[in-house]
C-alpha cells in the first residue's frame, strides 16, 4: 500500500495522488481509471487555482466509501453532502484555506506562476498539503 505522498513523488498531481493513496487505504485497485478521472482536478481544477486537488481527490475517495449508488437515495446523498461540508471546514481550519492559489501562493495557469512554482520548489509544499489531506481523509474513512 502506497501513501499519497509516495504517489506524488512519483509524479502524479495532487488530486491523483490523494485519490490513489486513499483508494489503496480502502483496498480498491484500478491503476488506469483512477488517475485518469482525477487528472483534470490538479492545480485547483485544471490549474485555475480553485479548490485544492488534494481535497477533490479526498472527496472522491470518501464518495467511494460513502456515496450513493441509487439516484433516489436522498438520505445517503444528504448525509454525504454534510460530511463533505464538515471535511472541507476541517481542512480549511487545518490548512488555512482550501483554494490552491491561496495555499501555494502562485497561479499555475500562467507561465510566470509555473516558473515560480518550479523555482520555489512549491511541489514540496504541495506534498505537505497532500499528506495532511490524506491523513484527515483517513480519519473520515475510519470514523463514519
Amino acid at each position: 500500500m502506497k501513501s499519497a505522498g509516495e504517489y506524488h513523488r512519483e509524479g502524479f498531481n495532487c488530486c491523483e495522488s490523494v485519490l490513489l493513496g486513499l483508494l489503496d487505504y480502502l483496498g480498491v485497485k484500478d491503476e488506469l481509471l483512477v488517475p485518469q478521472i482525477a487528472t483534470g482536478f490538479g492545480g485547483g481544477i485544471g490549474h485555475t487555482g480553485r479548490i485544492c486537488g488534494a481535497l477533490t481527490g479526498a472527496i472522491m475517495a470518501l464518495g467511494k466509501k460513502y456515496g450513493r449508488t441509487n439516484p433516489q437515495d436522498k438520505e445517503t446523498r444528504d448525509y454525504f453532502y454534510q460530511m463533505v461540508e464538515n471535511f472541507l471546514e476541517e481542512a480549511r481550519k487545518t490548512l488555512g484555506n482550501i483554494n490552491c492559489i491561496d495555499l501555494i501562493g502562485v497561479p499555475l495557469n500562467t507561465q510566470e506562476g509555473l516558473r515560480a512554482y518550479r523555482e520555489q520548489n512549491l511541489r514540496e509544499k504541495c506534498n505537505q498539503i497532500i499528506v495532511t489531506v490524506e491523513n484527515l481523509a483517513k480519519q473520515y474513512l475510519d470514523r463514519y
